[in-house]
């Protein structure tokens, strides 16, 4: 009789603790909060437009007006590393902030918000760029009716503008997730004066 109430109760005991497991494994399931994604997009998207405005300024301060072939060479390379810059910068920031919107210190699904937002953020801008060639190839080909542009000339800035797309997007692939984890590495120093439990711990 004995060893039937302990059978029983160890059975119990078991089942509890099996309860609890599934319990844990339902709280820690992660959740993709796209309230937080779209809010760390738009901080990437604000930090991008001003430090474009804060390149184009700067370059266009710095524009020779009596040495064409150095303007033209000084805008192309400095416009191509600026643009890198600031895909890396604000995309860092986007996917930082993002995991700041959800306040959660989750650094994994921190990762993960980071590329959602860098996926966002290459989404839109293929968006625009295919309107932006499709809108190019349209005066390239009245241009080229006029025998006013070289194709050769316009082969190679369309080769060094899809280069420089590439290289922005691998770049910021990079600072996009090292931002998203930075954030929620870092998510109990925004959110200071509240208590956070590590993620795993009921």
């Amino acid at each position: 009789m004995a060893t039937t109430v302990a059978d029983t109760r160890a059975r119990a005991e078991a089942r509890t603790r099996a309860d609890e497991r599934s319990s844990i494994e339902m709280r820690e399931h992660p959740v993709m909060h796209w309230g937080a994604v779209f809010a760390g997009w738009f901080v990437a998207a604000g930090t991008a437009m001003v430090l474009y405005a804060f390149g184009l300024a700067t370059g266009l301060s710095a524009i020779d007006p009596h040495n064409a072939v150095a303007v033209a060479h000084g805008i192309s390379s400095g416009t191509i590393v600026w643009m890198i810059l600031t895909w890396a910068a604000s995309l860092w920031l986007g996917g930082m902030f993002a995991s700041w919107f959800d306040g959660r210190n989750d650094t994994e699904m921190g990762v993960i918000r980071g590329l959602t937002v860098w996926g966002l953020s290459i989404t839109v801008a293929g968006f625009l760029m295919a309107r932006g060639v499709t809108y190019l190839g349209v005066v390239a080909s009245v241009q080229a009716a006029d025998s006013t542009i070289e194709p050769a000339l316009l082969s190679h800035y369309l080769a060094v503008s899809m280069w420089t797309a590439f290289a922005c997007a691998v770049v910021s692939l990079v600072t996009s997730a090292f931002g998203g984890w930075l954030g929620a590495h870092h998510v109990h120093r925004v959110y200071h004066l509240r208590k956070y439990r590590p993620h795993g711990q009921l």
